[in-house]
């Protein structure tokens, strides 16, 4: 039932995208940077995760259409700007060329600006939600992306790698050093990952006017999964292989704290499972056990890229 349901919905959504992208033409080659970066690949979750939400509640997917291109902008935008030198220095995503070695370097810092700007023009003008709820949404797409979200996430992402290679270098106690950075770590996850994966389940509520307790138990659903989902991305990043992540995984070499190298990997799959349940018991105690949903929490365990 899920496999068909993320193909069909897939298709919906990269139809969407590219619908959006013929309005990009001149500068020619930004556009075709902007193609390449938006349409290489990858699951679209995000903006699945909005039509499940329009169908958990049935409703048309005609208001979430806008915000979830808009959504899937800035999610293309992040990855752009995370594979480049001064980031994770990638040079494959879904098992292509990241954007900044098929270009350069300034065409793919570039692709990732306009794909973040024209991510608000798109939910600004959109004409399929009430003035008053696009206030709302554009509100929490800025934080969640923005210094309080995503944004911030990275940023402490990156000042954690530098300050566990300063302590290296100074002979510092690095099991002290790791201890005293689990609390970061699980700040890091929650806000880079995290927050987008919440803003793809909370976005559509808001359009949707879904009732405010209904919404604030798929929140906290979001979050259990947007953890199990950075647990596992640090997982495959061990035990996947290139055929199935499409990417060569630099954590290892660049020095960065993931889940298995603080907690070691059983660990590691142990707290997974324990997000992946309490997720389950929200679906099953307040959505009557949607069965897509269960497959969904499923599925975030499972994946193999």
């Amino acid at each position: 039932m899920l496999k068909d349901y993320l193909k069909e919905k897939k298709e919906i959504v990269e139809k969407n995208l590219q619908k959006k992208l013929q309005n990009y033409k001149f500068p020619n080659k930004l556009s075709e940077a902007m193609n390449y970066a938006v349409m290489n690949g990858g699951k679209r979750l995000r903006p699945i995760l909005m039509y499940m939400m329009c169908d958990l509640f049935h409703k048309s997917y005609e208001s979430v259409e806008d915000i979830a291109t808009a959504l899937e902008f800035i999610h293309c935008y992040s990855l752009v700007h995370d594979d480049l030198p001064a980031m994770d220095n990638d040079m494959y995503r879904r098992g292509k060329l990241t954007t900044h070695i098929k270009y350069n370097e300034p065409v793919a810092i570039l692709v990732g600006d306009v794909l973040l700007t024209e991510a608000f023009n798109i939910a600004t003008h959109s004409k399929k939600i009430n003035d008053k709820n696009k206030v709302k949404i554009i509100s929490k797409l800025s934080e969640y992306s923005g210094f309080y979200g995503m944004v911030g996430g990275q940023f402490e992402d990156v000042e954690m790698e530098r300050r566990l290679k300063d302590k290296t270098e100074n002979n510092v106690n690095l099991s002290e050093h790791i201890e005293k950075n689990k609390k970061m770590l699980e700040y890091i996850h929650a806000h880079k990952t995290g927050k987008l994966l919440t803003a793809a389940i909370e976005l559509p509520l808001i359009a949707l006017e879904v009732e405010e307790p209904k919404k604030e138990k798929l929140v906290e659903y979001s979050k259990l999964i947007g953890l199990a989902f950075q647990i596992k991305d640090d997982i495959l990043d061990i035990e996947g292989d290139f055929i199935n992540t499409g990417k060569k995984s630099n954590d290892i070499e660049n020095g960065k704290i993931t889940y298995p190298s603080l907690f070691g990997l059983n660990k590691s799959k142990e707290m997974l499972n324990e997000c992946l349940n309490k997720a389950s018991k929200i679906i099953e105690d307040n959505f009557g056990g949607n069965k897509l949903l269960l497959e969904l929490t499923q599925y975030f365990g499972n994946r193999e890229k």
